[in-house]
C-alpha cells in the first residue's frame, strides 16, 4: 500500500476547518475532533478495515454537509477523502472526488475562503494528474492554482511541485527554472525546512543537467534537514546524493549515501521509502542478477499500474457516463419546463391581444360617437349663428318692409351660400385619384381679394402612399384651418409648405394674420381630434399680432 510522506496535507485541511468553523460550540468540537480521528486513519491505516471507516464517515459527512448547505465544509471533505483516494493509489477515484469539490467551489461566491478552497482543489489535481502520468493537465492545474495564490508560501509551493513534474519527465532545464524561482521566494520566509526542501530539489535538478553547483545546493540542504532531525526530508537528500555521485561512476559515496537512505527508510518504517532505498542500493552495487530482477519488477509494476488504472479510467468512465446522463435528464425536464412556459406565454400573449383588440375597438368606437359629437355640435352652433340668425334678422326686416326686391335676394343668397359651404365642409368627401390637384384646388378657393395664398411643394409628395382615411383627414383639417383663416385671421398671406421627413408628411401652414391667445376652440378641437384618429400630430403657435402658425405631421 501507498502512503503519504507525512501528513502535513491533512494537517493543512484541518486548520482550514477550524479557521471556516469560527466559534465552536460542544457539537462542532465533536466533529472536529471526528475529522482529527478519522483523518489519521485515512492517511495512516493500521488495517483495512480503518480505511473503510474512514472513508464512511467522511462520505456521511460530506452529504450532512451538503444537506445544510455547508459547501465549504463539504469541499474539505471531499479533499480528503481525494488526498486519502490518492495516497492508497485510487488516482482515478482521487481526481473524480477533486473534481466534485472543484464543481461545488466554482458555484460559490468569490471571497478570501472560496479562494483558498480552489487553490487548494487545484493543487490536489495536479498532484493527481502528476500520478496519472499526465504532466499537461498537472502543470495546468498548478498554473490556475499559481494565478489565485494568496501569498508567498502558497506560491512557492505551487512553482516546486511544477519542477518536479518537469522533473518526472526528464525536462530538467525547465525543472531547474521552477526549482530556482522556489528558492527564491523561500527565502522571504523564515521557514528553514521549506527553504532546504527547494534547495535539495533544486540541486538534483543541476545534477541531472552536470551543473557543477548541484552538491553546493544539496548538501547544505541535507545540514538544515540534519539539524531539524527532518526523517523524511533527511532520507531525500540522502537518495538524491546517491543518486548524484552514482550519475558520476562515484561508486563508493553513492554506495554510502544509498545505505544511509536505507537506514533512514527503516527508522521511519515506510514501505514505500524501504523499497526505495534498496533498489537503488541494489543498482549502485551493480550486479547483473539484481539489475535483471529490477528491471523485471519495474516492468511487472508498470503493467499492474496499467491493469489498476484501466480499471480505474473503466469505473470513471462509468461514473461519468452516469453522470451525463443525469444531466442530460435534467436538461430535457428543464426544456420541457422551458417550452411550457413558452407556451403558457403564449397563450397569454394571445388572450391579452385578444383584449387589446376589443378595448382598442370599444375605444375607437367611443372616439367616433365623440366626433360625431362634436361635429353635431359644431354643425349646430353654426347653422344657428350663421344661418338660423340671419334668416331671423330678414324676416325682420321684410315684416318692417325696409327691404326692397333686390337687397332682399342679395340677402338670401349670402344665406344660401353660408348654407352651402357648411354643407360642404361637413358632405361625404370622395377622394379623386389626382389629390394634388383636389387639395390644391380647396386652398386656391379660400383666395380672396386681398389675400394671397401660396402652395409649396404640394406636387413633390407621393399621396399614392397615403391611404384613403389619411388624405380624408388631411383635407378636412386644411379645410378647417382656412376656413378659420378666412374669418378670424384678417391675412394678406397665407403659405402652406409640404415637404418629406423621412417616412412622414409634413404640413407647415404660416399667415401674418392678427394672431390671438392660443385657445381651446371648437375649430382646433376638431383638428385635433382629426388628427389623433390618424395616429398624427399637430401643434399651434400663434399671439397678437403675430399671426398663425400650424405644424401637421401625418
Amino acid at each position: 500500500m501507498k502512503f503519504l510522506n507525512s501528513p502535513s496535507l491533512f494537517s493543512l485541511l484541518l486548520w482550514a476547518c477550524v479557521s471556516l468553523a469560527g466559534s465552536y460550540s460542544a457539537t462542532s468540537q465533536h466533529e472536529l475532533d471526528s475529522i482529527d480521528f478519522y483523518g489519521k486513519m485515512l492517511l495512516n491505516p493500521n488495517q483495512q478495515a480503518d480505511i473503510t471507516a474512514a472513508f464512511n464517515y467522511y462520505e456521511k459527512a460530506y452529504l450532512a454537509d451538503l444537506k445544510r448547505q455547508d459547501t465549504l465544509s463539504a469541499i474539505i471533505k471531499l479533499r480528503t477523502m481525494s488526498i486519502g483516494q490518492s495516497s492508497m493509489g485510487a488516482i482515478h477515484e482521487s481526481e473524480t472526488s477533486a473534481i466534485k469539490a472543484l464543481r461545488l467551489v466554482d458555484a460559490l461566491p468569490t471571497n478570501q475562503d472560496t479562494r483558498y478552497a480552489k487553490h487548494g482543489v487545484y493543487i490536489d489535481l495536479g498532484k493527481v494528474y502528476r500520478n496519472l502520468n499526465s504532466p499537461a493537465n498537472a502543470i495546468r492545474y498548478y498554473n490556475r492554482a499559481l494565478e489565485i495564490s494568496i501569498n508567498a508560501y502558497d506560491s512557492l509551493m505551487v512553482i516546486n511541485n511544477k519542477g518536479n513534474v518537469f522533473a518526472d519527465i526528464g525536462n530538467y532545464g525547465l525543472a531547474q527554472i521552477e526549482f530556482t524561482s522556489a528558492y527564491e521566494k523561500s527565502l522571504t520566509l523564515s521557514d528553514s525546512l521549506i527553504q532546504a526542501k527547494i534547495l535539495d530539489n533544486l540541486g538534483f535538478a543541476q545534477s541531472k543537467t552536470r551543473d557543477p553547483n548541484a552538491l553546493a545546493s544539496m548538501l547544505p540542504a541535507l545540514a538544515i534537514r540534519l539539524q531539524a532531525g527532518d526523517l523524511p526530508g533527511i532520507y531525500s537528500s540522502y537518495r538524491h546524493l546517491a543518486l548524484h555521485h552514482h550519475d558520476r561512476n562515484q561508486n563508493e559515496e553513492a554506495l554510502d549515501y544509498a545505505k544511509k537512505a536505507y537506514l533512514i527508510a527503516k527508522t521511519i518504517n515506510s514501505p514505500s521509502f524501504i523499497k526505495n532505498s534498496l533498489t537503488n542500493l541494489l543498482k549502485i552495487k551493480g550486479d547483473s542478477t539484481a539489475k535483471e530482477f529490477i528491471k523485471l519488477n519495474d516492468s511487472i509494476e508498470r503493467a499492474k499500474l496499467n491493469v489498476q488504472n484501466k480499471y480505474a479510467a473503466m469505473q470513471y468512465d462509468i461514473v461519468k457516463e452516469k453522470e451525463k446522463t443525469e444531466v442530460n435528464k435534467l436538461l430535457k425536464e428543464q426544456e420541457k419546463r422551458k417550452k411550457q412556459a413558452f407556451q403558457f406565454l403564449g397563450i397569454f400573449l394571445i388572450i391579452a391581444l385578444v383584449a387589446y383588440y376589443f378595448i382598442q375597438k370599444s375605444l375607437n368606437k367611443r372616439k367616433t360617437l365623440q366626433q360625431v359629437y362634436i361635429t353635431e355640435t359644431r354643425i349646430s352652433k353654426k347653422v344657428h349663428d350663421e344661418v338660423a340668425n340671419d334668416v331671423y334678422h330678414l324676416m325682420n326686416r321684410v315684416q318692417l318692409h325696409s327691404l326692397n326686391e333686390d337687397l332682399l335676394l342679395d340677402d338670401l343668397e349670402k344665406i344660401y351660400k353660408k348654407t352651402r359651404d357648411i354643407s360642404r365642409e361637413n358632405s361625404e368627401l370622395t377622394i379623386d385619384e389626382d389629390f394634388t390637384k383636389q387639395l390644391s384646388d380647396l386652398l386656391q378657393s379660400y383666395q380672396y381679394e386681398g389675400t394671397v395664398i401660396t402652395i409649396q411643394n404640394i406636387s413633390k409628395i407621393n399621396w399614392k402612399t397615403c391611404s384613403v382615411l389619411k388624405k380624408t383627414s388631411i383635407y378636412r383639417i386644411l379645410q378647417e384651418l382656412m376656413t378659420n383663416m378666412k374669418k378670424h385671421s384678417k391675412c394678406t398671406h397665407v403659405l402652406l409648405s409640404f415637404e418629406h421627413q423621412k417616412n412622414k408628411i409634413q404640413i407647415n401652414y404660416r399667415d401674418n394674420g392678427v394672431g390671438s391667445y392660443l385657445e381651446s376652440k371648437n375649430g382646433l378641437q376638431n383638428m385635433e381630434s382629426r388628427i389623433n384618429v390618424i395616429k398624427g400630430s399637430i401643434t399651434f403657435d400663434t399671439a397678437p399680432n403675430k399671426g398663425f402658425k400650424a405644424t401637421i405631421i401625418i
